[in-house]
């Protein structure tokens, strides 16, 4: 009698349960080579471009070569050192969630938008902590250096989403 009450009032089943434990086909990790099959030539180019770049960027600022080129360089404020380390922790962030959803064979096209926003705030909001300094904004080529570096990544993204929008052609080996 107690073991057909307890089959009754069960929450999950045996045959639930099982289902549970098995694993989801969906959220498996597949290789690059799989990921980028079905991707155009460019995207992948503009891919490892995008992935180079930034792995050099987070690591130019990891070894402290691009801090006089920060408006924590310029200032010495500690709170902006703080800021870069923030932006710079969540631009890493951004590059490793990208692999991740691509290894997991997701759709990018919404989640390289949101970077690419992120990234145009970066950029504006770094340019006016620059201007409150009067040495780097006088510097036109400091200047057009770093809205340059800074707009490259909005740009490689917006080509990203371009291409992740166009349909893969075996036959042309796009």
């Amino acid at each position: 009698m107690t073991k057909e009450n307890d089959e009754k009032t069960r929450i999950v089943t045996d045959e639930e349960l099982e289902a549970l434990f098995r694993g989801n086909p969906a959220l498996q990790l597949s290789s690059y080579g799989e990921a980028l099959a079905f991707k155009t030539r460019l995207f992948k180019r503009y891919f490892v471009v995008t992935s180079v770049l930034a792995v050099m960027y987070v690591g130019a600022f990891s070894a402290g070569i691009i801090d006089p080129y920060l408006a924590a360089g310029w200032s010495g404020m500690p709170e902006h050192r703080e800021l870069q380390k923030l932006r710079f922790v969540s631009g890493f962030i951004m590059l490793v969630v990208l692999h991740v959803w691509l290894l997991l064979g997701q759709r990018l096209e919404v989640m390289l938008m949101s970077f690419a926003s992120v990234l145009t705030y970066f950029q504006f909001s770094g340019a006016a902590n620059l201007s409150a300094f009067e040495g780097p904004t006088s510097n036109l080529g400091f200047v057009a250096g770093y809205v340059l570096s800074q707009s490259s990544f909005i740009v490689l993204l917006l080509l990203l989403i371009r291409e992740e929008r166009r349909p893969f052609r075996p036959d042309s080996m796009n």
